[in-house]
């Protein structure tokens, strides 16, 4: 083989090693951008799914706060024309619209797989106390006895009772789990703290509002898919 055939191989020889390594480094790189990706996009949904929870458990810590006893409500429910008004406002946007999404809780080789379930039976909880609330407004309500109105207004407070008790075991649980994200929930607020019992009807409306629209803006951005810090 003459010189310059050797010399040309050699060259084309080189000319495709780097080709691949090009090849394999464009590889590479892609992979890792879609790595970050996909790790911002589930770093959003946690902050989302942890500050719709969070919303929850505080509206039931707040209804619980505020509830009147059965037997101060004694009184009222010997009317047979006695409706308890109780507002439901809770927030299940995000669990219902990125409910395939769950599995993020579970973490790498599901390490926090219990996450899930207990997030499935907190949003089951939420379904039932809407359909407690609702029941207070059906015809049949009105019809029962003292004593069985007393029996359904106390199972809804029950089940609020089960929710807030879920939800802050999630958003203690997903705390410990993601330390990285900086989850704090809202009581943590001390000023939220203190006005948790003195809020008016007005003041609690405004909250809700702002609660609501600040949860809002983190669904968009968790649908967008841009990074947060």
């Amino acid at each position: 083989m003459s010189e310059n055939a050797l010399s040309d191989l050699v060259f084309i020889i080189r000319l495709g090693i780097v080709t691949i390594l090009l090849w394999i480094c464009s590889r590479a790189y892609d992979f890792w951008i879609k790595h970050v990706s996909r790790a911002a996009e589930r770093n959003a949904f946690l902050r989302a799914i942890y500050a719709e929870v969070d919303f929850n458990t505080f509206d039931m810590t707040r209804f619980l706060d505020s509830t009147v006893s059965i037997e101060l409500l004694a009184p009222h429910l010997e009317r047979a024309d006695y409706i308890p008004h109780i507002t439901d406002a809770r927030h299940t946007e995000i669990y219902r619209s990125r409910i395939t999404e769950l599995d993020a809780l579970s973490g790498r080789y599901g390490r926090h797989e219990n996450l899930v379930g207990s997030l499935v039976q907190f949003y089951g909880e939420l379904e039932k106390v809407t359909q407690q609330i609702e029941g207070l407004s059906k015809p049949s309500f009105v019809q029962i006895s003292p004593k069985g109105k007393a029996g359904t207004i106390n199972r809804i407070y029950k089940t609020c009772a089960v929710c807030e008790g879920l939800g802050k075991e999630i958003l203690s649980k997903m705390e410990k789990s993601y330390p990285r994200l900086g989850l704090e929930p809202i009581a943590e607020s001390h000023q939220v703290e203190r006005n948790i019992r003195p809020m008016n009807h007005t003041e609690a409306a405004d909250r809700l509002k702002k609660l609501s629209s600040d949860l809002n803006r983190v669904n968009n951005r968790t649908h967008s898919g841009s990074p947060r810090s």
